[in-house]
């Protein structure tokens, strides 16, 4: 028997006699096959994923420890930073897991007309509340543990005054402000940048080596962007420190919010004395903590990503009966695992070699067809559904003009029924194709309005552009502008993609099983010796085609939507037509790739028409 065929579960065996509870089988031998192997999905990547946090907290610990022996110059605070990794550990398991989420759940969005709209539904929902608090809360115990660590009166908790032992620091609250609101802005710029998306790997490699080139492919990245981004930083925070907390917000808080209460505390940040911090000393202090900050967050988000989305299944039983999971998670890794036995001639000769009553290739065909099938009606579902739900309908009174046609004259007019003295009767009256005189001037007076106010504001833009600042202030505004109005486009034609099941994730299914059918019908042309495979090969390609025309439906629907955006068309379009059209060139070259195969054999298959026309014309293409 092959080892991808579905095998039954043992069976119980009959035991008499008081042994019978103890010879009874275990709880999860009692699990349909289906559910045994989703289970067996869940150990091995729960243990996978327990391996990975062990490595992010000794790579937690070691850049602690390194970090504070080259900023102090003594070596006794090992094993004091060894033990405050603890809670920066936990901080970061915390932003580990809901990055997590996004990667094995990835969140559906309404796509939103609006610039407003959109930035409201990216960051008003539970996943990104979650993400943020998980950043703050890392930022927060990474600072406090640092400035412990470093343990100087500068990063001291509290600094004792005349007035009060206890008044907090104010360099330790500008350190630990700064590096939130640092985090705060990676996780923001993540969310916006679509960078919590999941990367499946296009091809099965060795997962020791997938996980040794997703870091080297991202040291460089992360060298430079951390490098960059806490050089500019440290550098903005002293400005905004000088010019805006101490000449504001300090006194705001301390005289006008809470002066009852927190006085005593904060009442010398609203003070010019030599016990504040100056700018510039801030400086140095921010770039270590914030480039030690990044080197710990960086590095294990960058690894993660085979943790969790490299194939886990390396010995190839119950694939077939894996294939009918409905879970998208867990279905990517069994397809994963059967595009790899695709390629390698020794695996694919137990599927073409199979003799039984019920051949391999056909069953597997069968399970492969059914997942596209499912790909087809989640596509082509989407097409039809709106992005807002439609209002529930009321009972009305019959229409008049729904004649049922087996009353025969379908066109005969409706016969207008007398009505009775009343308003309705009194409005009545013939359809004018003219407005009345009044409505006439009163909407030429409106357009008239309209257009001597763009007048007006074009002479003034022009008057603005006329001097040398107005012009750089109005070529600025309008670069930011245009930014915004593309990100809102891109962020609208994601959501698009992704939401009623019509996204990547389905297309990535589609793709792994078109690659499948596809290695294996080239491969059958020497390799099936019975022919089972011819026999599912219509199938096949009517199965790629109809793929392809429910991708044409998602973009003209998707295209057909991007009139209400206010701004960012092109970008929209671009995102729309670059997604769907590469999915579509992958049909395309795979039905390419299986008539060049079969050459003029192919003639000897039917098809229904309009699959014969789109095959002629793909292949002519």
């Amino acid at each position: 028997m092959s080892l991808i065929q579905p095998q039954p579960l043992p069976q119980r065996s009959a035991q008499s006699g008081p042994s019978t509870q103890a010879q009874a089988p275990r709880k999860s031998s009692n699990l349909p096959p289906l559910a045994r192997i989703e289970k067996q999905y869940r150990t091995f990547l729960s243990k996978r994923y327990i391996g990975f946090a062990w490595r992010s907290a000794l790579w937690t610990s070691a850049v602690l420890s390194t970090s504070i022996v080259l900023y102090t110059g003594s070596s006794g605070r090992i094993p004091y930073a060894i033990l405050l990794s603890l809670p920066v550990f936990v901080s970061l398991a915390a932003v580990l897991r809901v990055r997590k989420s996004y990667i094995t759940r990835p969140p559906k969005y309404t796509p939103r007309a609006t610039l407003v709209g959109l930035l409201i539904s990216s960051f008003w929902n539970e996943r990104s509340i979650t993400l943020l608090f998980s950043y703050a809360l890392f930022s927060l115990s990474f600072s406090n543990v640092w400035c412990t660590l470093v343990g100087s009166d500068e990063f001291a908790l509290f600094s004792p005054t005349t007035r009060h032992h206890f008044a907090i620091n104010e360099r330790r609250v500008i350190l630990c402000g700064s590096s939130l609101l640092l985090a705060l802005t990676l996780a923001v710029r993540d969310v916006m940048g679509d960078k919590l998306k999941p990367i499946w790997p296009q091809k099965k490699v060795p997962f020791a080596r997938s996980v040794r080139d997703a870091i080297t492919a991202n040291m460089g990245n992360i060298t430079s962007t951390s490098f960059s981004l806490t050089f500019t930083w440290s550098l903005v925070v002293p400005f905004v420190y000088k010019l805006v907390l101490r000449g504001y917000i300090w006194k705001w808080v301390n005289w006008r919010v809470w002066a009852l209460f927190f006085r005593p505390f904060i009442g010398s940040f609203a003070r010019a004395s030599s016990r504040a911090p100056s700018a510039w000393s801030l400086a140095p202090q921010l770039l270590v903590l914030d480039l030690v900050m990044l080197l710990v967050l960086q590095l294990p988000i960058k690894a993660m990503m085979p943790y969790i989305t490299q194939s886990p299944l390396s010995p190839e039983r119950y694939l077939i009966t894996a294939l009918k999971s409905q879970d998208r998670y867990y279905l990517q890794f069994t397809l994963m695992e059967l595009l790899r036995i695709s390629h390698i001639p020794a695996k694919r000769k137990i599927i073409f070699d199979d003799i039984s009553k019920s051949p391999l290739a056909l069953e597997l065909w069968q399970a492969l067809l059914l997942q596209l099938g499912q790909v087809h009606s989640n596509l082509s579902g989407s097409s039809s559904t709106s992005s807002t739900p439609s209002a529930p309908s009321r009972p009305s009174a019959p229409d008049p003009r729904a004649i049922p046609v087996k009353q025969g004259d379908i066109f005969r007019p409706v016969t207008k029924q007398k009505s009775g003295y009343s308003l309705s009767s009194v409005l009545d009256g013939p359809i004018r194709s003219v407005p009345p005189e009044p409505v006439a001037k009163v909407t030429e007076l409106g357009a008239v309005a309209v257009k001597r106010a763009e007048e007006v504001q074009g002479q003034v833009i022009g008057k603005i552009q006329a001097t040398p600042v107005g012009g750089a202030v109005l070529s600025e505004a309008k670069g930011y502008r245009a930014s915004i109005e593309g990100w809102m486009g891109e962020e609208w034609a994601r959501r698009g993609l992704r939401v009623s099941n019509a996204g990547v994730e389905e297309w990535l299914i589609a793709q792994r099983i078109i690659d499948i059918v596809t290695t294996l019908s080239i491969a059958s042309i020497e390799e099936d010796t019975y022919g089972h495979v011819q026999q599912v090969l219509p199938a096949s390609l009517e199965g790629i085609v109809r793929i392809r025309a429910a991708l044409g439906f998602v973009e003209a629907r998707l295209n057909a939507q991007i009139g209400i955006l206010p701004g960012g068309r092109d970008g929209a379009a671009v995102v729309i037509s670059g997604q769907v059209g590469s999915a579509r060139a992958a049909c395309d070259a795979s039905i390419k790739r299986i008539a060049e195969a079969f050459g003029s054999s192919m003639g000897a298959f039917r098809f229904p028409p309009s699959i014969a026309q789109t095959l002629g014309e793909i292949c002519r293409s």
